[in-house]
């Protein structure tokens, strides 16, 4: 019995930077026996773990199993034996899987041209979005405009009362305190004075 396990992937594929960094959280565990490189057949990449390691981890940390379980998934062959060719530089990591998916029609598609096509959709729905928010602040500020409108020439009639007013108290002001003497006292006065005639009369006559 070969005392390693083989992880080996379909051809021309690689895993993902993440997927190869969450495998990299277990070296530890592993106490670094594995070792990336290639079939001598067909040249597929392949992981070679040392297999008391591997079987160990694999029952105390399941999210280890996970990792090795998701390989599988998207077609990876877990082999006991294997002609491992060691070449560190084989393992490539791509940013997304390029794993081929089959759709409902039986047709072929990869995931790593569908993933430009959702960026390019997600970047039109945010271009509607920013139109449709900038379409609603103009709306807003006409909404704001038209309320203003409407309700300036109010105001307008309000202040115009307000200055009729305040003029009228002002003009009143001034005549009730500009210092001219009111009518009952030029009455008065005028009555409490001597007459021309009054005056002859008192003169004392002539000798």
């Amino acid at each position: 019995m070969s005392s390693y396990h083989y992880v080996v992937f379909p051809r021309g594929k690689q895993p993902t930077a993440d997927e190869v960094r969450e495998f990299q959280k277990f070296a530890g565990a592993l106490a670094n026996q594995f070792a990336w490189g290639t079939c001598r057949d067909d040249g597929r990449l392949a992981l070679a773990v040392d297999r008391q390691s591997c079987d160990h981890v694999q029952q105390i940390d399941p999210g280890f199993a996970a990792v090795i379980r998701r390989w599988e998934s998207h077609g990876c062959e877990l082999l006991p034996h294997l002609a491992f060719v060691k070449d560190a530089a084989a393992l490539k990591p791509t940013p997304s899987f390029a794993w081929l998916s089959q759709d409902g029609r039986g047709t072929v598609q990869s995931r790593r041209a569908e993933s430009p096509l959702a960026v390019k959709e997600l970047a039109a729905k945010e271009a509607i979005g920013r139109s449709l928010l900038a379409v609603q602040q103009s709306l807003d500020r006409y909404a704001v405009i038209q309320r203003v409108a409407a309700a300036l020439p109010y105001a307008l009639m309000a202040l115009a009362a307000v200055l009729t007013i305040g003029a009228g108290w002002y003009i009143r002001d001034r005549l009730l305190h500009s210092g001219r003497e009111r009518r009952q006292e030029t009455i008065e006065r005028a009555l409490s004075e001597p007459t021309p005639e009054s005056l002859a009369s008192d003169a004392p006559p002539d000798r």
